[in-house]
């Protein structure tokens, strides 16, 4: 009972979260009365209405995103996307019916779990493997969660598998055993945030609800030319509001409750983020930049037009923007026409090559824009005659440049840096292979229910090389080993520092390696007490669920074992 009162809470903390943000983000999306004109840098000065999103009224451009995503997803396949299943289509058995969504739902949850910090292509092997190991939410919950674990070995962020196993243990304990289709449903399993069940509900089940992940908040940002940081809590309720609001209209909502659009249409995002509207932008490959304000600020610039903008009234200007900082204003590519472009004459002057200041980024005049640019279309032609240059290549460059400000970058907290001593103890036998202690890490915090060599942190006052030894020695001294008596170990070498860098964290690992000669007798090395402890033979140590770090121990001492 307690878990499900913790999951209601949450789900509860997430509704009251996004009834709160009508209040709170209202004015952002108010239709202006006319279409508000292109600001330009570095002041920006605009209302809040300047923010309304032009995507949201634009069928075309609707159309235009999804046609793309189809062509894309035809191209560039994945196991875990599969056509939607629609219900009122099929015409199977309902129970069949049901347990295929089941499962769809449930490699949604798998593949966008796994997909969080991690390549795609990286994660394409193991989602198969996974699969074919628990097809299904059952399956799962009834694993072994070391083997779940040693299934994620190599991907990383290790609570993630945690979390699954944990999630589908939840899943089944309910009578019907399947996984929710709404977003409150959802939002009460373990490890299911707003991000996880917006996917979820949208491409299992069809429902019309939104996702807002690092790549869909870039996407959005630039939509609506938001220069903030989409991390606050404040921008991200804006963004999630954006992305609801989009959905529904998209998906035509609530008329239709079930389609194959919102599953469609969030991918689309997302596919859009990950490979073309990327913090270094793609612009000229955009199916949408027809309703981007950040890329229509960007054209403007370049093309030195004035701003016909009118001061907003103090009352309405806009509160979600960040002054955009003109040191990061980028500066027209000086590469922008290259011999290649311009056709040489018989008489050519020497240029002199000018500096590339920011006075210089607003005075001068930059190559016209490119054909896809539906605005200016004759003066962009007439410009490019004369210049003799190809349409897009100087506008393409400085206008990339410019949307890539967005969102707003924000110093990344410097890493914490600390040091520890790794005890790599042998126990030696005569004419068998060698065994290793190893012990669990605790079920939460970082890097939850791995193994790893017996380790303590250290002081940040003393590093030297003889403390760390002497540290390493009193701790071994320290270590309940079953019957095996480790005070009898003797040091056999250390190795160089080795050094790990977690997201929040550098970790400087001494590394030292202890050799003790023991009698084969199994019961002294059963290991008793907290945290738990094993002996595992050198051929075996390959199969355990060593962190990255601990990874980089046993290499060291394995080359000489």
């Amino acid at each position: 009972m307690p878990p499900r009162r913790a999951a209601t809470s949450k789900a509860s903390k997430a509704a009251s979260a996004r009834s709160s943000l009508k209040a709170t983000t209202s004015n952002c999306f108010e239709r202006p009365k006319e279409p508000a004109a292109t600001v330009l840098p570095p002041a920006r000065a605009h209302s809040s209405s300047y923010h309304y999103p032009l995507l949201l009224d634009d069928r075309a451009q609707h159309g235009a995103l999804l046609n793309w995503f189809k062509g894309v997803e035809d191209c560039r396949t994945m196991p875990w996307r599969k056509p939607w299943l629609d219900r009122s289509q099929d015409g199977g058995p309902e129970e069949q019916i049901k347990q295929t969504l089941n499962k769809r739902a449930y490699e949604v949850w798998v593949s966008e779990v796994m997909l969080q910090q991690t390549r795609v292509s990286t994660v394409i092997p193991y989602f198969k493997n996974w699969i074919e190991k628990w097809p299904t939410v059952q399956d799962l919950a009834n694993a072994n969660h070391d083997e779940v674990l040693a299934a994620w070995k190599g991907l990383g962020y290790y609570s993630r598998a945690t979390r699954l196993h944990e999630g589908a243990k939840a899943v089944v304990s309910n009578p019907s055993q399947t996984m929710p289709n709404e977003v409150f449903g959802l939002l009460q399993l373990p490890g299911i945030g707003q991000y996880t069940a917006g996917a979820i509900s949208s491409i299992a089940f069809g429902r019309a609800e939104p996702v807002l992940d690092g790549n869909v908040a870039r996407v959005l940002s630039r939509q609506l030319g938001l220069y903030f940081d989409v991390k606050d809590k404040k921008s991200s309720d804006v963004l999630w509001k954006v992305a609801d609001e989009l959905i529904k209209k998209v998906s035509n909502h609530p008329e239709v409750e079930f389609s194959a659009i919102p599953g469609q249409w969030n991918q689309a995002l997302m596919e859009l983020g990950s490979t073309i509207c990327t913090p270094k932008s793609k612009c000229e490959e955009c199916p949408i930049q027809k309703t981007c304000r950040a890329y229509n600020e960007g054209v403007a610039l370049s093309k030195n037009r004035q701003s016909k903008t009118a001061v907003p009234d103090i009352e309405d200007v806009c509160t979600f923007c960040d002054q955009l900082d003109t040191e990061d204003l980028a500066t027209v590519p000086e590469e922008e026409i290259s011999d290649e472009d311009v056709k040489p004459t018989k008489k050519r002057k020497t240029i002199t090559k000018q500096s590339n200041t920011l006075s210089r980024y607003f005075a001068i005049g930059t190559p016209s824009a490119s054909s896809n640019i539906d605005t200016e279309d004759e003066e962009a032609a007439s410009e490019s005659k004369k210049r003799k240059v190809p349409i897009s290549t100087g506008v393409t460059k400085s206008v990339n440049t410019y949307c890539s400000l967005f969102p707003k970058k924000t110093t990344k907290k410097k890493a914490k840096e600390e040091d520890c001593v790794v005890c790599l103890i042998e126990l030696c036998y005569s004419n068998e292979d060698s065994k290793w202690l190893i012990e669990q890490r605790p079920a939460t915090g970082l890097l939850a229910s791995l193994w790893q060599f017996p380790q303590t942190m250290l002081s940040k006052s003393d590093t030297t090389a003889a403390h760390c030894k002497t540290s390493a020695q009193k701790y071994l001294s320290s270590l309940n080993a079953g019957g095996v008596d480790l005070g009898k170990a003797r040091h056999v070498t250390n190795f160089d520092p080795l050094l790990h860098v977690f997201t929040h964290l550098k970790l400087t690992m001494h590394a030292y390696h202890y050799r003790i000669t023991g009698k084969n007798e199994a019961d002294s090395l059963v290991c008793d007490g907290t945290p738990a402890r094993k002996w595992v033979s050198t051929n075996s140590m390959e199969n355990e669920t060593l962190s990255t770090g601990m990874r980089k121990c046993w290499e060291l001492v394995a080359r000489g074992v």
